[in-house]
C-alpha cells in the first residue's frame, strides 16, 4: 500500500511538471525600436542650427507618417521601414520641403529573450532633393538601439 502512494505521488509530480511551464514570462524593459539619428546643421559653419519648424513624414502603401512636428528643433529620430529596404522622407524645415530617399540592408537582432527580435539597419546609400537641405551625409551606417546619430543634414 505504501508502494502505491509512492508510485501515486511520483506520477502527479511528473504531470504537473510537464503541465506547469518551466520559466515565467517576464516583461520587455529594453528598447526595441531603432531610430535614424539626425543632427540638423547650418551649411558653411557645420555648427548646430535649430530650425524654427520641423515637420518630417513619410507615406507607406497603406497610409501616411507623420512623426516629427516641431518648433525650435536641431535633430530628429525616426523609424525607418522594417519591411522595405528604402524609406523615403518629407522633410519640411521653416515651410520649405525637400524628399530624402534612404537606403539600406536589413538584419533580425535578437535584444533579448524577453524582448525577442527587431530590425537593425546598415545605411547603404541617400539622396535628396536640394530645396532646403544643402547636404546630407551619412556619419555612423548602423542604425541599431545605440542612439548614436547618424546623419548629419546641413541647410
Amino acid at each position: 500500500m505504501k508502494r502505491l502512494s509512492v508510485i501515486s505521488f511520483i506520477a502527479i509530480m511528473a504531470t504537473l511538471v510537464m503541465f506547469l511551464p518551466s520559466c515565467s514570462v517576464q516583461p520587455c524593459y529594453e528598447e526595441t525600436n531603432p531610430l535614424l539619428k539626425t543632427v540638423l546643421l547650418a551649411s558653411g559653419t557645420g555648427e548646430a542650427a535649430k530650425a524654427d519648424s520641423l515637420r518630417v513624414y513619410t507615406y507607406r502603401e497603406t497610409d501616411t507618417l507623420r512623426f516629427i512636428n516641431l518648433k525650435g528643433a536641431s535633430a530628429f529620430s525616426v523609424p525607418l521601414d522594417p519591411a522595405s529596404d528604402e524609406s523615403e522622407f518629407l522633410i519640411t524645415l521653416n515651410g520649405i520641403t525637400d524628399t530624402a530617399v534612404i537606403r539600406y540592408s536589413r538584419k533580425p537582432h535578437l535584444v533579448s529573450p524577453e524582448c525577442g527580435y527587431t530590425i537593425i539597419s546598415e545605411l547603404t546609400g541617400l539622396k535628396t532633393t536640394h530645396n532646403i537641405i544643402d547636404t546630407l551625409i551619412i556619419e555612423n551606417k548602423s542604425v541599431n538601439l545605440d542612439g548614436q546619430k547618424n546623419l548629419h543634414l546641413f541647410y
